[in-house]
């Protein structure tokens, strides 16, 4: 039976706004949920794994393709997080539920302000609000279309959100 299953995953937007506060990218992008964030996604509303309260964004610069082995331990070595900005820890991921099927933080994007240049391949939520930590559940983790260059003085802006699609098809 779990072969006819799927999982739809994580879809993310990230805008890059100028010091102006021009747009200067706006991408879109659907991820991967690595297997230790399917199985959280599974099991924990049946009680049979411990509930998880809060979620992190994070950004990284790593130029790999996420894979389904991927772990919270892999964020500062394969990942390469981005810290090269000025908020002391990862922006809290604070979703809201519309009531229907999705989750999501449209309406308190998590915001990063850019102090080192860098090239962004993607972004994540994690466990952990510990800025290049390797603790905690990596729950998503997408990469970006294309690399995205980013400048000091430039804002990131993270959208995260996953909707449930009901279905009578197995």
């Amino acid at each position: 039976m779990s072969e006819n299953l799927n999982v739809g995953g994580f879809h993310y937007r990230f805008r890059v706004l100028n010091p102006d506060g021009s747009i200067d990218c706006d991408i879109e992008a659907d991820n991967l949920i690595p297997q230790d964030g399917l199985s959280f996604l599974l099991l924990s509303p049946f009680g049979d794994s411990a509930p998880i309260s809060t979620f992190y964004c994070g950004l990284w610069r790593g130029n790999v393709v996420p894979t389904a082995s991927l772990k919270a331990t892999d964020i500062p070595s394969n990942l390469q997080e981005f810290v090269g900005y000025s908020q002391a820890t990862r922006p809290i991921w604070t979703r809201l539920h519309d009531g229907v099927g999705t989750i999501d933080n449209a309406a308190n994007l998590a915001e990063f302000t850019v102090t080192a240049d860098a090239t962004l391949h993607g972004a994540l939520l994690v466990s952990d609000p510990t800025k290049g930590g390797n603790s905690g559940l990596l729950l998503s983790c997408v990469r970006f279309p294309t690399p995205k260059p980013v400048t000091a003085g430039q804002k990131c802006q993270l959208i995260a959100g996953i909707t449930y699609v009901p279905t009578n098809v197995i």
